[in-house]
């Protein structure tokens, strides 16, 4: 540079180009950091101990099969075979709960047993609907006693409880329907994907309501009255909604087909019966269909939106708020809310404010970028600068309002599922939330830049272009955090690390009261699992 020759500063919009840049790339790389996090257990109900234990060398022939589960499995989620040496199936009972644990499930076995080596196959899920299959072996010694004799024991080993005990069980599967070695679970990449859709979609919808009733709202309350503008972009947002429920329904179909591929296997995938039976009788499937009900609810409202009159000017909005409320709170129902050991009600009103919040926050600013900005920049040319400030100064304290509300649930969150601090940086669900808060505060940081240094600029047709640049980058960014949350939301929470780490406690209750104190094998100990991955 020559002696007393000013620096060449880089225009605006080529800063702004290289922020958005460097911004992304950072968001990238933590993105990065959690898709190739060793594959840990990535599902919930995971297999804590069994009886026979793994491994087990027996001298007396075991009248049933125990599993104990880090959480309540759902027995029609469950199914149990039991195959010897030359893979020949040994016929077992109906799978039940244990008398003394919700938490544990028998089966009886009915078939005559040799000496020899046998294979215990078994798949499961809690309500939140993330599967785990695994299978682990026992030996029983040759002159063992029972051997050769089918079992005569009463129905208690075959897990069907007494009045006045758990609940019967339920019968889903045979057990020849087990998919085996399918892989695929709640972690796959595939199914990440769909749910990534699906929280796209679901916080368009909430971003469509907000938008329309309170930034529009607000607009039209406190600014000079821009009827123009706020006519025309209700009807684009009701539009976009539209597209956002379509879009929503579609990951709804998807997300059913993956998880009864994840239960059931290829060949079952849609089988009437199978599929009929999940969603009637789970949680997972329970949530499925109130989602289906809200998404109908949705599509019906905005549909009545887009065709709304200056008579009627919340005409179908009001059927989209109610129904965009239902589902806001579908994820909690089967997720990990509904699946915490403790305070549940809490978890699962947390975890819909949670989505409310982020759909208000990012969701508006969506559709403030792509139907607000752009509808005002249609106007007159001197009212278009003006428009848009007019527009940014509506939803700035909506965002504020709605990212607090999103902070807060999501600390709430964090401690229910945590438990420990240290658990931030101790298990591979900390590391990965660690991750989701470094690129959420990029959004964050986006966000005060626009609140700081764009909105005071807003006025003329240059600052509107500054805060469409500066908006795009904060959903670009949004996008990411939607990421890391779809491989999040399939992690077992610290929770579920710590109880899959602790060790088994053998239970007074551990054998049926079938069984003769001399003849019940070894305590519980743990066993191995292998989650779908």
């Amino acid at each position: 540079m020559i002696a007393g020759q000013r620096p060449k500063l880089l225009p605006h919009g080529r800063l702004v180009a290289l922020r958005t840049r460097g911004v992304t790339a950072v968001a990238l790389l933590a993105l990065v950091a959690v898709l190739l996090q060793p594959a840990v257990a990535q599902a919930h109900a995971m297999l804590k101990s069994s009886n026979p234990p793994a491994g087990a060398r027996l001298t007396t022939v075991p009248q049933s099969i125990r599993l104990m589960f880090t959480e309540s499995p759902d027995l029609t989620f469950t199914r149990i075979e039991l195959f010897d040496a030359g893979d020949a199936s040994v016929t077992l009972g109906t799978v039940g709960y244990a008398p003394d644990s919700k938490r544990a499930v028998l089966v009886a076995i009915r078939g005559a047993l040799d000496a020899g080596v046998y294979t215990v196959v078994w798949q499961t899920a809690g309500d939140d609907g993330h599967p785990t299959h695994g299978q682990f072996s026992f030996t029983i010694a040759p002159g063992a006693s029972g051997t050769g004799r089918a079992t005569t024991g009463g129905e208690a080993a075959g897990g069907v409880t007494a009045p006045g005990q758990l609940p019967p069980a339920r019968t889903h599967h045979a057990g020849t329907s087990m998919p085996g070695e399918n892989s695929f679970g709640a972690a796959s990449p595939l199914y990440v994907a769909i749910r990534w859709l699906q929280f796209a979609a679901l916080l368009t919808v909430v971003g469509a309501v907000v938008f329309r009733l309170v930034v529009l709202g607000f607009m039209a309350r406190e600014r000079a009255p821009r009827l123009t503008l706020i006519a025309h972009a209700a009807t684009g947002a009701a539009r976009l909604g539209f597209v956002g429920v379509t879009l929503l329904g579609i990951a709804a179909l998807l997300r059913l087909g993956a998880q009864s591929y994840a239960m059931h296997g290829a060949a079952n995938v849609w089988d009437i019966a199978l599929v009929g039976s999940m969603l009637g009788k789970t949680v997972w499937g329970w949530a499925w269909l109130l989602q289906l009900a809200g998404i109908v609810g949705a599509f019906v409202g905005f549909a009545r939106a887009r065709h709304s009159s200056e008579a009627r000017p919340f005409g179908g909005w009001v059927l989209a708020l109610l129904s965009v409320a239902v589902l806001a709170f579908t994820p909690a129902v089967s997720g990990h809310a509904v699946s915490a050991p403790r305070l549940m009600g809490l978890a699962v009103l947390a975890d819909g404010l949670h989505v409310i919040g982020a759909g208000g926050w990012l969701g508006s600013l969506l559709f403030v970028l792509a139907v607000g900005i752009p509808t005002a920049l249609r106007l007159e040319a001197d009212e278009r600068g003006p428009a848009v400030a007019d527009l940014v100064d509506a939803f700035s304290p909506t965002a504020l309002a709605f990212a607090g509300a999103t902070a807060t649930t999501g600390v709430f969150a964090a401690w229910l599922h945590l438990g420990t601090v240290r658990a931030l940086w101790e298990t591979a669900y900390g590391q990965t939330l660690l991750v989701k808060l470094a690129v959420l505060s990029i959004v964050a940081a986006t966000g005060a830049y626009n609140w700081l240094r764009v909105r005071p600029a807003l006025g003329d047709i240059e600052g509107a272009r500054r805060v469409r640049r500066s908006a795009t980058v904060e959903i670009a960014v949004g996008v990411l955090v939607l990421a890391v949350t779809a491989v999040l939301v399939a992690m077992p929470t610290a929770a579920d690390e710590v109880a899959m780490s602790a060790p088994a406690v053998a239970s007074t209750r551990a054998c049926p009261a079938s069984f003769a104190a001399s003849r019940c094998p070894v305590a519980d100990s743990p066993s191995s699992s292998r989650p779908s991955t």
